[in-house]
C-alpha cells in the first residue's frame, strides 16, 4: 500500500489551494484500530523528495522506519509551501521580508501567519482526524519546520498550546520576524506541559551564520524564563549548514524528545 498520500484542498482561510502529504507509519495497514500521534510539518514537498535548493530531503520516511521500535508509529502531515511561503510563515513582516516578496512580484503583501494557523486548526486537522486513525488530543499533536517554518512553528505552537504539546524549530530565521514574534511572546501565558525543541548549525548561511546563531541564543535565554528547563531542548550542530541534509540528521533528536516527553 502507498504510504505517502497526496491531497489538494482549498483553504477558506487562505483563499487558495494547499497541497498536503500524509506520510503513514510502517504498520498503518497492519491494524484496523491502532491510532497514532500526528506531526504537522511545513515545507512538505521536501520531507521525502529532495529540495531543488539543497538536493537533499528530510528523509522522514526512512527515519520513521528506523525509529519505529524506539518511538512507535507516527503520522506525519506535510504542508507544501509555494510563493506565499514567507507570508504564510510570518505573523509579522520585516522590511527584508517585504523586499523579498516584492522581488517575487506579489501584489498584496501582508503577514498570513494567523490565517495559515486557522487553516491548520480549522480545516486541515479536522480532515486528518476524520480520514486517518489519529490520536486527536494535544499530547499526541506536534508541529515542526525549518527556517521560516521554524518561526511559524514557534508562533502557532505557542498560540495554540491547547492543540499542540511540542514544537520543533530547526534553524529558525528569527531575524525576519523578531519584533512581531517577541511582541506576541511577551503577551501570552505558558503551559508548564508544553515542550520546545530548537536547534541551529554554526555555519548556517555564510556571512549571516553569526546572525542566525546569536538569535538562537536570544531565543534560548528568553524561552528559558517561560518554561521549565526540562521542557526545552536546545541543539547546536557544529559545522552544520542551512540545509535539509543537516535537518534530516537532527530530526531523530526532535522525534525522540517530542514523543518521549509527551508520552
Amino acid at each position: 500500500m502507498e504510504r505517502t498520500i497526496i491531497k489538494e484542498i482549498f483553504s477558506e482561510n487562505l483563499k487558495r489551494n494547499k497541497k498536503i502529504r500524509v506520510i503513514l507509519p510502517v504498520d498503518y495497514f497492519d491494524s484496523s484500530d491502532k491510532k497514532y500521534p500526528v506531526l504537522y510539518m511545513h515545507d512538505g514537498q521536501n520531507l521525502v523528495d529532495p529540495s531543488p535548493f539543497s538536493n537533499h530531503s528530510w528523509e522522514v520516511l526512512k527515519t520513521m522506519d528506523e525509529m519505529y521500535q524506539e518511538i512507535g508509529g507516527i503520522i506525519i502531515v506535510g504542508i507544501d509551501s509555494d510563493e506565499f511561503r514567507i507570508m504564510e510563515y510570518s505573523n509579522y513582516l520585516s522590511s527584508s521580508s517585504v523586499k523579498r516578496l516584492k522581488k517575487q512580484k506579489i501584489e498584496d503583501i501582508h503577514p498570513e501567519g494567523d490565517q495559515y494557523g486557522l487553516f491548520i486548526i480549522e480545516e486541515l486537522k479536522p480532515l486528518i482526524d476524520n480520514e486517518f486513525r489519529t490520536n486527536k488530543d494535544r499530547l499526541n499533536t506536534f508541529l515542526a519546520g525549518s527556517s521560516c517554518g521554524g518561526n511559524i512553528s514557534i508562533y502557532l505552537g505557542l498560540k495554540y498550546q491547547d492543540i499542540f504539546s511540542c514544537i520543533g524549530a530547526f534553524s529558525s530565521a528569527f531575524y525576519l520576524v523578531k519584533k512581531g514574534l517577541y511582541d506576541f511572546l511577551d503577551h501570552i501565558s505558558y503551559r508548564k506541559d508544553f515542550y520546545v525543541y530548537h536547534d541551529m548549525g554554526t555555519k548556517e548561511t555564510g556571512i549571516f551564520s553569526r546572525v542566525y546563531f546569536n538569535e538562537q541564543k536570544v531565543f534560548q535565554n528568553y524561552i528559558s524564563t517561560k518554561l521549565p528547563k526540562e521542557n526545552i531542548c536546545q541543539v547546536i550542530d557544529e559545522g552544520a549548514t542551512h540545509s535539509e541534509e543537516h535537518w534530516a540528521k537532527r530530526f531523530p533528536n526532535f522525534l525522540r524528545f517530542c514523543i518521549k516527553k509527551t508520552s
